[in-house]
């Protein structure tokens, strides 16, 4: 398992995604987790553009992957894609989500 990822957020409807709106309960999560106050940062970058851009996350794919279903969660009425690329060659993953919920899902995949 990777302990960097490129991360790509892909907002359907075209809008940058809130992570300002649901700050309070991303910082619980992230602190739950024992999660650095950086992956914040790196979680508002990743939002900030209605365009996909590539984002470093210092995270392992799973915590990213939850990370994102969290902000899901907190956004109930946002759909957006987010795809993730780690270091190891397999480590790859995509998730979907819509009404708060994931809609697809694939990966990361094991040896």
């Amino acid at each position: 398992m990777s302990f960097h990822t490129q991360v790509w957020v892909y907002p359907f409807d075209g809008e940058p995604l809130n992570v300002a709106g649901s700050r309070d309960r991303i910082v619980s999560f992230i602190d739950e987790h024992a999660l650095s106050h950086d992956v914040l940062k790196h979680l508002t970058e990743a939002c900030q553009s209605a365009l996909p851009t590539s984002t470093l996350f210092y995270l392992d794919s799973w915590s990213i992957i939850a990370l994102f279903t969290k902000l899901a969660q907190c956004l109930p009425n946002a759909s957006f894609a987010v795809k993730g690329a780690g270091e190891e060659p397999r480590d790859i993953w995509s998730r979907e989500y819509e009404n708060g919920a994931v809609t697809f899902e694939a990966g990361p995949f094991q040896d």
